[in-house]
């Protein structure tokens, strides 16, 4: 090929803040110059893309701290190494941490004693080559070369679940193993390479391709040691094999490492094919000892995540991780495949998002990490967590904030008497997100931002599939209903093992962290509820219903006992601002109505009877003019004179006349659980006509159904918004022909011969793809999709046919430099 630069040309951001204008000390994203639209705001989708660089410029600014300052008050400046001590025990040397701090370019990774350790490059050094693009007129212009010759002195890590030394059955059933992660490093340098390409010193961004991101080291047990470069292994899916006692046991890797290695790789590739040509960075074309070619996993992986959701989801923290890798391909992939369907995923994730999060507080049920701060509850199962901005809270709530300017509960500091809205921390992963291609849909956009947009029923359910990596081997719901002033969200039931661990019948190690957990149900009030700036960001702010729920013999539960306006669960836990006692016997009644301007605001009714719970909300802003003892009237009426039983089935009709048919148990008598909630059915009063759409409450056997999100066929995807009328939709019914209608109905499409490369300068077989290219853009035309792209890389082509003759088509040269027909 005729270039070695990426095919890649860098957006320069236009935002309207300077640098002054945020806080740059790293302690916090600071959005206080970038406040979310206000309620009722006439175009709030515009204006937060309109502010999506100011955004992202606050995320700029916190992840390189230019004004931070260290435990002595002292500026703390940008460090390319952190400065390591010794200790000297028994003739041998270990390092004392820290490792690395905020400051620093790279971090210091050791594993055993006597060895010297050596240096990683850190998510920081992306931020830093971004700082110049969002403040071209900083005084800090010597930034980038200062990144620039941080690599020259830095290596390759470990890539995966586990580092170097493991050996077998004895090194994974003691908790002192070591670990990986390198990959997680490696989601930044991509990122470095591909847009920051033309600002590092050539030798310095070849070390960077070649060794640092080409050469990190997957260390598996009784297998060879990979590369994150090259060829797929046929085990692809594993850590490796154990054998205690002569029998075989697999052990599989888990799904964010996989694919955040095979993205590494497989973006790599594309840098290492342009040097080389080699077919093993061919990535349609490497596989290799009966393994798959990048190009096919990669699609494959996708497919499954639009068909049945993650293995590994709503993981704490991981699915920041497996966004990183999203977004890599998403932006840098030259097969327009693989761009296209990552966009598909990750628009699949932002409608997700916006059904299962009420201004990005999130409190879902999830699978790893059940450990620590995550799952934080009292005595009873209530869970304490926080839900946004701090650690054990959901991780998507920052990367939603940059890309939805939704931040009304983003406060970043309480203890000052002037609040401080933003992100606590210098979140330098976030950058990538600031920095990718992607963007949410407008109209899933709206469904984050415009309230009155926000009622919903909304069913997601998991089954188990039989495929190459596993994890997917659970059968559970998520069940959403959301209204402008409120979110009510399922709690879901335990699961087993993302990966299985057991040898004989016995569990290999301490394996806990991986379960999936049921949380409680949780009534999740919009923020400004009754005229009032009442932050709820932590669990115990909201009304919750069951309980917390692992698997095991005298564990588990099914907190599923969710439908429009409607919660119910054995136990309930009730906040002050409630203003409803715990245990008041019969119906109680409380008014958190909508300010007389307008707003959100609701009624709630909670009946309590032998320890069991019910909640009907009814939501003011979204039927403003009904009395608080009108609809208290109504609710007696239709309901007064309701019993609650453990295990037997009753019926509740809402104001709106739903018509909610559920049961609740406590004593182990339905579905082999010691308590849960279920809906049965819900015959719909049609007053609100959207908690209809999809027949969320009846419908149960499909992947996704309800209000915004369904699921027509396999690996189809179809996102609504109601009320603006529009529909997305995702197809990936067919892996290499992934199709994506936007909400306009404008089909992109990729597969087949919709794109075609053209290389002047190539010598080799042509197909038309990136490495095998036409060299001339007749040779395309010929192949072409009617209405497809020909790419035109670097180079001089001296062909002078008609083009455009036969067929419409575009052409692009990706970085320029293309010249066609010259004589």
């Amino acid at each position: 090929m005729s270039s070695w630069h990426p095919y890649f040309r860098r957006r320069k951001p236009r935002p309207t803040l300077g640098e002054r204008s945020f806080q740059s000390d790293g302690k916090f994203v600071d959005f206080t110059n970038v406040p979310p639209p206000e309620h009722g705001h006439p175009d709030p989708v515009a204006d937060v893309i309109a502010r999506f660089d100011d955004r992202a410029a606050a995320a700029v600014v916190a992840a390189v701290g230019i004004d931070a300052l260290d435990d002595k008050g002292k500026p703390a400046r940008l460090r390319r190494r952190p400065p390591i001590t010794w200790t000297t025990v028994a003739g041998l040397s270990h390092p004392d941490k820290p490792w690395y701090q905020d400051q620093d370019l790279s971090e210091f990774k050791w594993y055993a004693w006597g060895s010297p350790g050596f240096y990683l490059l850190l998510s920081k050094c992306l931020g830093a080559m971004a700082y110049e693009d969002y403040f071209p007129s900083t005084k800090w212009t010597t930034v980038r070369p200062f990144v620039s010759g941080t690599i020259p002195s830095t290596t390759n890590g470990y890539c995966g679940t586990l580092g170097p030394g493991q050996e077998g059955t004895v090194d994974l059933v003691t908790k002192d193993q070591t670990e990986g992660n390198y990959d997680m490093n490696q989601q930044h340098l991509l990122p470095l390479a591909y847009r920051y390409y033309d600002e590092l010193e050539p030798p310095h961004r070849e070390r960077l391709i070649r060794v640092c991101l080409a050469r990190g080291i997957i260390d598996r047990i009784n297998r060879p040691t990979g590369y994150t470069s090259g060829s797929l292994p046929n085990d692809w899916t594993r850590i490796g094999y154990v054998s205690p006692l002569g029998a075989h046991k697999s052990l599989g890797e888990t799904e964010n490492h996989i694919l955040m290695m095979l993205a590494t790789r497989y973006l790599t590739n594309q840098l290492l094919y342009q040097r080389t040509h080699h077919i093993s960075h061919d990535n349609r074309r490497n596989a290799a000892d009966g393994g798959p070619s990048c190009f096919d996993l990669v699609l494959s992986l996708l497919r499954n995540i639009l068909r049945d959701d993650f293995s590994e989801y709503n993981a704490k923290s991981y699915q920041e991780e497996t966004r990183w890798a999203l977004l890599n391909l998403c932006s840098f992939a030259y097969d327009h495949e693989v761009r296209l369907a990552a966009r598909m995923v990750l628009d699949y994730l932002a409608a997700r998002m916006a059904v299962s999060s009420s201004e990005l507080r999130r409190m879902v049920p999830f699978r790893r990490r059940n450990e620590g701060d995550n799952v934080k509850r009292d005595k009873d199962g209530f869970m304490r967590v926080p839900l946004l901005n701090t650690h054990g809270a959901d991780p998507m709530g920052p990367n939603y904030a940059i890309q939805t300017g939704n931040t009304r509960a983003c406060l970043a500091n309480k203890n000052t008497t002037r609040a401080t809205w933003g992100i606590q921390g210098s979140n330098q992963g976030l950058v990538i997100e600031a920095e990718s291609s992607y963007r949410v849909p407008p109209s899933v956009l709206d469904l984050f931002l415009n309230n009155h947009h926000r009622r919903f029923h909304q069913r997601l359910h998991r089954t188990p599939r039989n495929e190459a990596g596993g994890g997917r081997n659970v059968d559970n719901h998520e069940l959403y209903a959301g209204s402008p002033s409120y979110l009510i969200t399922a709690g879901g039931e335990e699961a087993t093992y993302a990966i299985d661990p057991h040898f004989a019948g016995f569990v290999i190690g301490d394996q806990a962290q991986q379960l999936g957990v049921a949380v409680t149900t949780s009534f999740m009030p919009t923020t400004g509820f009754a005229g009032k700036r009442t932050l709820l960001d932590r669990a115990d702010h909201l009304i919750q219903f069951g309980a917390f729920a692992t698997p095991g013999l005298f564990s588990g539960g099914r907190n599923y006992g969710v439908a429009p306006d409607f919660a119910c669960g054995h136990q309930i836990w009730i906040p002050s601002w409630v203003k409803i006692a715990k245990g008041a016997p019969g119906f109680s009644f409380a008014d958190h109505g909508s300010a007389p301007s307008g707003g959100p605001g609701f009624y709630v009714a909670i009946l309590q009877q032998d320890g069991l719970a019910l909640m009907e909300a009814f939501d003011t802003w979204l039927h403003p003019g009904v009395s608080f003892a009108d609809w208290r009237a109504v609710v007696l009426a239709r309901n007064g004179g309701l019993q609650l039983r453990s295990n037997t089935p009753a019926r509740y009709r809402t104001w709106n006349k739903n018509e909610i048919e559920f049961v609740i148990w406590r004593s182990g008598e339905r579905d082999g659980v010691p308590f849960g909630a279920r809906v049965l059915s819900i015959a719909y009063g049609g007053i609100d006509p959207q908690d209809a759409t999809g027949d969320a409450g009846n419908v149960t056997n499909r992947f996704l159904n309800g209000t915004v999100l369904s699921s027509p066929n396999e690996a189809v995807i179809e996102i609504r918004n109601p009320f603006l009328g529009t529909k997305i939709r995702l197809d990936m019914n067919s892996r290499k022909f992934p199709r994506r209608t936007d909400e306009h109905g404008r089909l992109e499409w990729a597969g087949g011969h919709e794109e075609v490369w053209v290389d002047a300068d190539w010598t080799g077989p042509s197909e038309g793809d990136v490495c095998r290219p036409y060299t001339t853009v007749a040779a395309a035309e010929v192949v072409v999709d009617a209405g497809g792209t020909v790419r035109v890389v670097p180079g001089t082509s001296h062909d002078r046919a008609s083009l455009g003759v036969t067929k419409r088509y575009r052409i692009e040269a990706p970085i320029g430099g293309a010249v066609i027909g010259k004589k």
